[in-house]
């Protein structure tokens, strides 16, 4: 087993950031996938449960590692900023008000993958909005998410070309 302990800080962060990238595109060829040869299983409710899981498990190992509180809408942006979202993305977090924020994702690389294997775009908007949901459900029980965007649906002028997707955080 890799001795962790004995790696330099730099080294242990590049390799951790490349099984990362490792395990996103693997997400992703799994999704391709699943959708040629499973199409009936593709899309449906139990598919997208299992994204709400992922999120779930994501927050309760955060949650687990960091031991942050996570009552207030603020706590809950520290655990975004500690999220594979802020570890593959480009996002910005804007604390609208008490209750709410605003996230972006500015140059996703999801979409960048999807051009470069000739797609239009890379169809998010259900399985972000279930990770979504079940990484603040599990964070606090209160909190709700809204899509505001993703790519293969209307963008609003509120949203700026350069944002790829955006999302409300609200507690109630």
């Amino acid at each position: 087993m890799l001795d962790i302990s004995a790696l330099q800080k730099d080294t242990l962060h590049n390799v951790m950031l490349q099984q990362m990238y490792s395990l996103n595109h693997m997400w992703l060829m799994l999704e391709l996938y699943i959708a040629e040869k499973a199409p009936q299983d593709y899309g449906t409710d139990e598919y997208y449960r299992l994204y709400e899981d992922y999120g779930s498990h994501e927050a309760r190992r955060l949650v687990r590692s960091l031991g942050l509180p996570v009552g207030t809408i603020e706590d809950l942006a520290d655990y975004l900023r500690h999220s594979h979202w802020a570890i593959f993305e480009t996002i910005e977090i804007t604390e609208l008000s008490a209750t709410s924020l605003r996230m972006r994702t500015r140059d996703c690389t999801a979409q960048k993958a999807a051009r470069k294997w000739g797609l239009d775009h890379y169809d998010c908007g259900i399985g972000g909005l279930r990770i979504r949901t079940g990484f603040f459900g599990a964070l606090n029980a209160g909190s709700t998410v809204q899509r505001v965007y993703a790519p293969g649906g209307q963008r609003p002028e509120s949203v700026p070309p350069e944002v790829s997707c955006e999302w409300l955080v609200s507690l109630e």
